[in-house]
């Protein structure tokens, strides 16, 4: 009796212990589920956070429940760009947060349905309810940062130089008058451009930039030699100058402001100066130039004619060049997504989502023409043809802001020189269209993906992952459509020749060459890098509203293995065919072609 006791007794301690690691195991396979979940739930809010920032339009296909509640502005519908979301406006708890969100952290609670505006707050993914318990819940919560710093610290350098200069000295112009009889200077004026000093990580937040902001136009009449009284000089010429902005931090891009001096009809008088454009906009940073409360006499917007843009008169002495500049935007973010599982599981997950492929940099130009004047191998030589009809109009004015960049640039002098001749119709049949605004040489301030073959090369292999499978069209092929008009969005990658007609919009990028048949509409952003351009044949209307760039290299295509060149080719651009023809700048329209390749997520880690 006493065995079977000692026995039974063993065999009851084995059970329990068989029970005990069994209710273990059990709770460990149920943690480990739980943690899954959580992690589950953490990239749901990467995922919904991409979302809204990538429904930056909210008549966008897919985007209707995409609403900011209350709106920011609640006199104007929530389709209207101060109702939709950013990134400054993501990383501001006050337009991030839904108003009487406490936690001071923005976490786009005004986009997102949190079941509390508190620290506690929620989006709850449990379908039995909007109320997250820590028991059997399912749940995440955001937080957003800038990586760049963005809205602290700027650093900018300006440097400038006029086109016509004293030898020795690109900053300064010094003007003579000259007696015909004796051959004796009666008298001078000297025009002088000094920069302002480099900002070094100012903070944008602490108050306006200081003076003096964009440089000082200093203007005399030197002394000379046997003239008791130097009345001046008149100025025979427009003279062009350009100021250039280099910005280090938080990022690296290039700006150029461009101008002119203008003429003067008399030796006692001094000359208007006008810029291409009173603003400018650089990595988001709003820039304006203001000749208010300074010296500067009778500031006014020229809106016809040519030159168009911000001038006013100047005095003896310094003419301070005023203005404003606003926190460049940020280009990158840190989504910060904690998600909440059963039993108090908890996971965080880093992602860093990117604005779009570009950084923000499109073309400096309405019409940008990137590669030199010639080519030896192979053999290419620049084409420029803007059409002869009266109906034909080049515009870099800004159709939703107030900043006017070139109707057309190049990045080579003397394919500018060409372009000048041919707008000031030096040709035959002569030029009888419209331009507004100056062309210009843009070489200054391509972006980086304009900078050389191998670096475009690398974003059109990047922009065919993108539109592969769906809308990558081979060689041969022609798209059924565009991309959408009227959102101005999608993406169209044609590696090859192509020709195009009737309704598009987004972002167009042809390896090959594109032609431009009959009538034809497209809103966004073109890239053509084929060696053949653009040509328009055919008669019809044409009108297309964005940014148009021509950067044509060896072996563009993407099916095409060989080798790319060192240097970019000639570009071509003829408009050979009859009928109208409108470009014009909008940037806008530019910012929704690039939403198809906007908003991607870099990079996610667990911490």
């Amino acid at each position: 009796m006493v065995m079977a006791l000692l026995v039974s007794f063993l065999l009851l301690i084995a059970s329990a212990g068989l029970m005990m690691e069994t209710s273990r195991n059990t709770a460990n396979v149920t943690d480990v589920i739980a943690e899954q979940q959580a992690y589950n739930a953490a990239e749901s809010g990467i995922q919904a956070a991409a979302h809204v920032l990538r429904c930056q339009k909210n008549d966008s296909p897919g985007c209707a429940n995409v609403v900011a509640n209350p709106l920011l502005d609640p006199s104007k519908p929530a389709t209207d760009p101060a109702n939709q979301i950013n990134y400054i406006k993501a990383l501001n708890p006050a337009m991030s947060n839904a108003v009487g969100d406490t936690t001071g952290i923005p976490r786009l609670s005004r986009w997102m349905p949190y079941n509390d505006l508190g620290v506690t707050g929620r989006v709850t993914l449990d379908s039995n309810g909007p109320t997250y318990t820590a028991s059997n819940g399912y749940a995440y919560s955001l937080a957003i940062s800038d990586p760049d710093n963005t809205g602290s610290n700027v650093s900018i350098a300006v440097t400038g130089k006029l086109f016509d200069a004293d030898s020795g000295n690109p900053t300064q112009k010094t003007y003579y008058n000259t007696d015909p009889i004796t051959g004796l200077t009666t008298g001078a004026l000297r025009i002088r451009y000094t920069p302002p000093p480099a900002l070094v990580n100012w903070n944008l937040g602490g108050g306006p930039i200081p003076s003096p902001y964009f440089g000082t136009f200093t203007v005399s009449r030197p002394a000379i030699a046997g003239l008791s009284i130097n009345p001046g000089a008149t100025i025979p010429a427009m003279n062009r100058f350009e100021m250039t902005i280099r910005m280090t931090t938080p990022y690296n891009a290039t700006k150029t402001m461009r101008g002119w001096i203008r003429t003067t009809s008399n030796p006692g008088d001094l000359p208007r100066i006008t810029f291409d454009s009173q603003t400018v906009t650089l990595v988001g940073s709003a820039m304006a130039l203001d000749f208010n409360g300074t010296s500067w006499i009778s500031p006014q917007i020229i809106s016809t004619g040519s030159p168009i843009g911000y001038d006013a008169g100047t005095v003896l002495g310094d003419n301070v060049i005023a203005g404003s500049m606003t926190p460049p935007e940020p280009i990158r973010l840190v989504l910060i997504s904690t998600g909440y599982g059963p039993r108090g599981a908890k996971k965080e997950l880093h992602a860093i989502i990117q604005k779009n492929f570009f950084n923000g940099l499109t073309a400096p130009a309405a019409l940008t023409l990137v590669g030199p004047a010639s080519t030896t191998d192979p053999v290419t030589n620049f084409h420029f043809n803007a059409g002869s009809s009266a109906v034909v109009t080049y515009s870099g004015v800004d159709e939703v802001s107030t900043d006017i960049i070139p109707p057309i640039g190049t990045t080579d002098p003397s394919n500018l020189d060409l372009v000048e001749t041919y707008l000031a119709g030096g040709t035959s049949p002569p030029f009888n269209g419209n331009v507004q605004g100056t062309a210009s040489n843009v070489s200054s301030e391509l972006p980086y993906w304009l900078q050389s073959p191998a670096n475009l090369d690398a974003e059109m292999q990047r922009l065919a992952i993108t539109a592969r499978p769906y809308r990558f069209f081979p060689s041969g092929t022609t798209p059924a459509s565009f991309g959408n008009n009227v959102t101005g969005q999608g993406i169209t990658f044609c590696d090859g020749n192509v020709e195009f007609t009737g309704d598009g919009g987004g972002l167009l990028i042809v390896t090959g060459k594109l032609t431009l048949k009959g009538n034809f509409n497209f809103k966004g952003l073109i890239i053509v890098t084929g060696a053949g351009g653009i040509e328009r044949n055919g008669g019809g209307s044409g009108t297309i509203t964005g940014n148009v760039v021509v950067a044509p290299y060896v072996s563009s295509r993407i099916e095409d293995t060989s080798p790319i060149g060192a240097t970019f080719l000639a570009p071509q651009y003829g408009m050979d065919g009859g009928g109208n023809s409108t470009l014009v700048y909008n940037s806008a329209s530019v910012q929704n072609g690039l939403l198809a390749v906007s908003n991607f997520v870099l990079g996610v880690m667990e911490k």
